[in-house]
């Protein structure tokens, strides 16, 4: 029942802006985060306990799309190009995914990625070793993950019908 933090930015598209507030705490220790756009190439991540700024990050081409982990430590965005880009906000590294992403989500409950690069759906099942994605085709285009029972479906649409890869 208290504002956070106030920013200022351009773009307030949800697919822009990213809160994460004790959703999954590391160590018995709960963050609050948020990213957001600060123009068209450079993102922010703000601790919203402090107001410190955690990063700043400057990229070549504009930006469509960006997302927290639910534990506020890596930040996934991708930009006009299609190029998925993972960046540790620990650790400070920078590292692309992905080139050709379409839907990207992070799995609900986990630090598992999956994507979709042409015909094919991209899964990270261990985002301290994103270089290792596993790729299974697919014949459409993923539109959504469903989660349920410790299960995890990609839905993806194929002509008419919608399909589940689990």
């Amino acid at each position: 029942d208290q504002l956070l933090a106030s920013v200022r930015t351009e773009f307030t598209n949800p697919h822009l802006i990213s809160v994460r507030i004790n959703e999954r705490p590391v160590n018995g220790i709960a963050s609050k985060r948020m990213a957001y756009l600060m123009d068209l190439h450079t993102l922010c991540v703000l601790d919203l306990e402090t107001g410190a700024t955690l990063a700043q990050v400057s990229h070549d081409a504009k930006v469509d799309w960006l997302e927290l982990s639910e534990t506020g430590r890596k930040l996934l965005f991708r930009d006009k190009r299609c190029r998925l880009t993972l960046r540790d906000l620990e650790t400070e590294v920078r590292q692309t995914l992905l080139a050709y992403a379409t839907f990207v989500a992070w799995v609900p409950g986990s630090d598992v990625v999956v994507a979709q690069s042409r015909d094919s759906l991209a899964v990270c099942y261990n985002i301290k070793n994103p270089e290792n994605l596993t790729l299974f085709p697919i014949n459409g285009d993923v539109v959504s993950l469903l989660r349920e029972d410790g299960q995890t479906s990609a839905i993806v649409v194929e002509g008419s019908q919608e399909v589940a890869y689990t």
